[in-house]
């Protein structure tokens, strides 16, 4: 009938020096272990570097701390030096202008002076003129006026026309601006000296080209 043959298990012998396998998990640890790099830290070596570092921070601090404090006492010194200098020459100054017043107020004076010859002004001239245009019957008491061309005359005449008249001949000369009687009156017998005689005031304008040389 059927006969049952036991199989023969079939072994396959792994070669002993085999490269494609996988590799015992005790020896790869082993191997790391033994291709560690061992880092250490000079605890000494580096304190001395960071001190040093610290001793550069702060010779470099201080070094800028002096280079500003001597920057600061060199423009105070120069600013000083200026203060000093502008003191000196305000004070050099005050004394050219006082003694140099004197002389101002000589050159003020010579200007006016100046001034004054430039303009020829000549009294004589605005006198000869009032006398040559005044009539034989009229004689002037007060006069009052500057060299601007306008004036009060105060006078005696023998008439109101003698007024009248004196007050014409002056108006017409190309001199006077104008002529006005102020007043005019008759003496009485509390002034014997004037009995008779007519006291008058008048407002004369001339033009102020009577007071220049015309030679």
């Amino acid at each position: 009938m059927f006969s049952l043959k036991p199989k023969k298990k079939s072994t396959v012998a792994a070669p002993k020096n085999s490269t494609s396998g996988f590799q015992n998990p005790k020896i790869l640890d082993v191997n790391l272990i033994k291709d560690e790099i061992q880092i250490s830290f000079d605890w000494n070596k580096g304190l001395l570097i960071i001190l040093l570092m610290l001793v550069l921070s702060s010779l470099l601090v201080i070094e800028v701390y002096f280079g500003l404090d001597w920057w600061e006492k060199q423009e105070n010194s120069r600013i000083a030096e200026l203060q000093m200098e502008t003191q000196n020459l305000n004070a050099q100054a005050t004394d050219l202008k006082t003694q140099a017043a004197p002389a101002l107020t000589y050159k003020d004076k010579s200007i006016a002076f100046s001034s004054l010859l430039s303009s020829h002004v000549y009294w004589n001239n605005f006198f000869s003129w009032l006398e040559k245009n005044t009539l034989t019957t009229v004689r002037y008491t007060n006069f009052e006026g500057l060299i601007d061309g306008e004036y009060e005359i105060v006078g005696r005449a023998q008439t109101l026309a003698d007024v009248s008249w004196q007050a014409k001949t002056l108006l017409d000369d190309p001199m006077t601006e104008s002529v006005e009687i102020l007043d005019a009156s008759v003496g009485t017998r509390a002034e014997e000296s004037n009995i008779g005689l007519v006291s008058f005031s008048l407002s004369l304008v001339v033009k102020p080209e009577i007071f220049l040389d015309n030679k």
